[in-house]
């Protein structure tokens, strides 16, 4: 009688377990480098004594850009070469310039600083994406990219809590200095421990140019990426928006220190958003295996459920109030990820799924980084005439209506998913009813 293979354990170190568990860890230190700067833009502010408006370009902008526009040619690259070295040397490079931030004497050098930080970063997620997508078969997906979306929520709550309290002890700068020492630590241990998986279909040996174009084209032509695309856009708009500025919200209404916003903000997203993001990709995956269309209609029913209270937590002055609204929308503010990531992943040819994963983030963070926190600090400055101290409040609820787009463009990838899906071949091992 013949002998059952012997399936590799992968919780092993090497091991699709493993290695995801990891890329997580790269996603969160990611945001803590990243979003650390939401906490600490109240004392920024005040020691360069800078309007809301500059606070907004500082923490969209400055570090949107780069970040965005970087992530095509350093994508191009993990379609083509080792994926994993890119990702090592991304997080050492966005790990150093947190650290050079701790350092800066000027509004101008950090906001260069943070430039530094978002070139940095823009090479992990696809290269992490790409990984997943040939460890992970497409019905398990979703899960793995949910877990990955987690990162977001783990580190959100990390740069929360060492950048409110360390803050409170030892200053802003210092926040920046201890945020940074993670991420180098995390580089060794990816660098020591994990080869780069087999891809399933070898890279092209084509100008890395024109496979580019190529690749962005196919994006722009698939229906349903398109509209995943707009979706997950809008509500990074709103979503980005609201998270950057949540911190100064609870400290200039709720007369919270920088330490009590973070902890309590990190609590609602961090944690239970990082549940919400792992329990939404476990949902959607099970869902999707009897209609692929829960893909889109699980992030717009988690966006529809948290608009409104959303909106009534930055209009109440009862700050226990505020707290409990915030619950569910923090709950609910990830879990849009995994069906989003995963769903562009399976659209596109194995061979341009990280360039895919790219462009879905330049257009992503362009327009939801970039923009989001930026036009709640221009909208603050301008309604201050007619609103004066409850500017921020409103401005806040102004760019939260833009989610209501993010909504609209989910429902209609859910009609054209399975359609696009079954063009691109991927329903073998998928159930679709009629």
């Amino acid at each position: 009688m013949a002998l059952s293979p012997k399936v590799p354990n992968p919780w092993r170190v090497g091991g699709r377990h493993y290695v995801l568990v990891l890329l997580t860890l790269t996603a969160a230190f990611n945001f803590v480098d990243r979003q650390i700067l939401g906490v600490l833009l109240e004392p920024i502010g005040q020691e360069f004594d800078l309007p809301d408006s500059m606070l907004g370009l500082l923490s969209g902008i400055a570090f949107a850009a780069f970040y965005a526009i970087l992530g095509i040619p350093i994508a191009a690259l993990a379609d083509r070469h080792n994926r994993r070295n890119i990702i090592v040397v991304c997080i050492s490079i966005f790990s150093a310039m947190t650290a050079v931030c701790g350092a800066v004497v000027s509004f101008v050098q950090l906001f260069l600083a943070r430039v530094g930080v978002g070139i940095g970063e823009a090479g992990t997620m696809p290269a992490s994406q790409s990984i997943l997508s040939d460890l992970y078969p497409v019905e398990e997906r979703p899960s793995a990219m949910g877990l990955l979306a987690a990162g977001g929520n783990i580190g959100l709550m990390l740069g929360l809590l060492i950048g409110g309290w360390v803050n409170e002890w030892y200053g802003w700068r210092t926040a920046f200095l201890v945020a940074a020492v993670p991420g180098g630590l995390l580089a060794l241990a990816i660098a020591l421990t994990v080869r780069e998986p087999v891809r399933k279909a070898p890279p092209k040996e084509s100008s890395w140019v024109s496979e580019t174009w190529q690749s962005i084209s196919l994006v722009g032509r698939i229906m349903s990426v398109r509209r995943f695309v707009i979706g997950g856009t809008l509500y990074g708009l709103s979503a980005y928006g609201i998270h950057t500025w949540m911190p100064v919200y609870y400290i200039r209404y709720h007369d919270m220190s920088t330490g009590e916003a973070g902890t309590a903000i990190s609590i609602i997203v961090g944690v239970l958003g990082g549940l919400g993001a792992v329990g939404g990709g476990v949902v959607c995956a099970w869902l999707s295996r009897r209609d692929l269309r829960w893909n889109g209609w699980v992030p717009a029913a988690a966006i529809s459920i948290s608009l409104p209270l959303l909106i009534a937590m930055l209009i109440t002055n009862n700050t226990w109030l505020a707290l409990a609204l915030f619950v569910i929308p923090g709950i609910l503010s990830s879990v849009y990820a995994g069906p989003t990531w995963s769903i562009i992943q399976e659209l596109v040819p194995p061979e341009r799924r990280a360039m895919a994963a790219s462009v879905y983030m330049l257009i992503y963070n362009l327009i939801g980084l970039g923009l989001g926190p930026l036009a709640v600090g221009v909208l603050s400055d301008l309604y201050i005439p007619w609103l004066g101290d409850e500017s921020l409040r409103w401005a806040m609820c102004s760019v939260l209506l833009v989610s209501l787009g993010g909504i609209a463009a989910y429902l209609l990838a859910a009609r054209s998913v399975r359609d696009d899906l079954r063009a691109a071949g991927s329903l073998a091992s998928t159930t679709v009813p009629p």
